[in-house]
């Protein structure tokens, strides 16, 4: 029999207490997609049912300077950060990021289908930008890949949270920056999909979400991959 060597820690509440608890350097990753500090609605609305706004997300620049701050305490050194952001405020995320962290490079999110967006006087939104950074220094596993990754986005009809992540294009971040049985943690995990990626590969996650609904569908997918997963090791 496989031995299980992950484990899983989900905070229902803010962040910023629950990093407080964690002791210094207890992380191996962070991959994380705060909010983007731009009052963010899908336009899926016909296709989706109705999201509630995001936390944090019209005024939350104390919170990112804040949260920021408490990564770099957590994270282990010579370890990577991986954190999504959008253009409309990358100036401010990259100034707070690079506060505490080297900046490697500013990984695009080629995504096709895109959004919807002023659709008359924009170009349609295709891509989001993820801020990759080290503390200290770690090499990369596996193949080395371009920083513009096409990747399909989740579809309107699938989607459970606004801003969700396709779980695959998590994983890609997860294997190329840890080792099975490290710890992740993403301090704003909507519906979960950073913590199916971990367990998914045999990492432990620690997560956190203020919001109810989705902090119970989030406990619900990761719980499920975490049963198949412990079926497998039986």
């Amino acid at each position: 029999m496989k031995e299980k060597i992950f484990m899983i820690d989900l905070h229902h509440g803010d962040c910023i207490s629950k990093m407080k608890s964690l002791t210094d350097k207890s992380v191996d990753l962070i991959v994380t997609d705060p909010p983007y500090l731009m009052d963010f609605q899908s336009g899926f609305r016909t296709a989706t049912p109705q999201f509630d706004k995001i936390a944090g997300d019209l005024d939350g620049h104390d919170l990112i300077k804040q949260y920021f701050f408490e990564c770099e305490r957590i994270l282990k050194d010579d370890t990577h950060i991986y954190s999504f952001c959008s253009w409309h405020h990358i100036n401010f995320f990259k100034e707070q990021f690079e506060k505490y962290f080297t900046l490697s490079n500013i990984l695009v999110w080629n995504k096709p289908g895109g959004g919807m967006g002023d659709l008359e006087g924009s170009y349609q939104p295709s891509h989001e930008f993820v801020l990759f950074g080290h503390k200290g220094r770690r090499h990369l596993t596996g193949k080395r890949t371009p920083d513009v990754i096409r990747h399909c986005r989740v579809t309107p009809s699938a989607m459970l949270h606004p801003t969700e992540k396709p779980v695959t294009l998590i994983e890609e971040f997860i294997l190329a920056s840890s080792k099975k049985g490290d710890i992740v943690f993403d301090g704003f995990m909507g519906a979960g999909s950073h913590g199916m990626a971990a367990v998914r590969n045999e990492r432990g996650f620690i997560g956190c979400e203020l919001h109810d609904t989705y902090f119970k569908i989030a406990e619900e997918r990761i719980e499920t991959a975490s049963c198949t997963l412990e079926n497998f090791f039986q």
